[in-house]
């Protein structure tokens, strides 16, 4: 008898922790935050190592400063550029619709990026950790 509500126990709590692993978001490949909603994010290229980065932000909170960074990647996941300030507002008022549009660069011309990882930060310059909201864009 005590073998079985031992393992019944065993698994529950296996079960329990299952679950807060998933819901922590570590399976996730994007951060998202509740206090931001971000959509219709469209990465353009406009030659010469330059991106147009355009989308749509309502913040659920007000924040007195919000700012973008865009990480490029190529095939091989090598990063290809690196714009830490693509984009920035200050007081960016709770339920106000943002029509995001920013610049972005890559290392050099000839770099051709697969993908994008665009941040948006609460603090100037922070590092890329800090990031309230991360989403990972594939290029075409």
């Amino acid at each position: 008898m005590n073998r079985k509500i031992m393992a019944v126990a065993l698994l529950l709590v296996s079960i329990a922790l299952t679950s807060s692993i998933v819901s922590a978001g570590l399976f996730d490949s994007d951060n998202k935050s509740d206090d931001l909603n971000v959509s219709n994010i469209e990465i353009k290229s406009e030659g010469y190592s330059m991106y147009k980065v355009n989308c749509d932000l309502t913040p659920k909170k007000d924040f007195n400063y919000l700012e973008m960074e865009v990480i490029f990647y190529d095939s091989s996941d090598a990063v290809v550029g690196k714009s830490p300030l693509a984009w920035n507002i200050n007081d960016a008022k709770k339920d106000q619709l943002i029509k995001v549009s920013g610049n972005a660069l890559t290392d050099d011309s000839s770099a051709r990026p697969v993908k994008a990882e665009v941040k948006f930060k609460d603090s100037s310059f922070s590092s890329s950790d800090d990031a309230i909201y991360s989403e990972n864009v594939t290029m075409s």
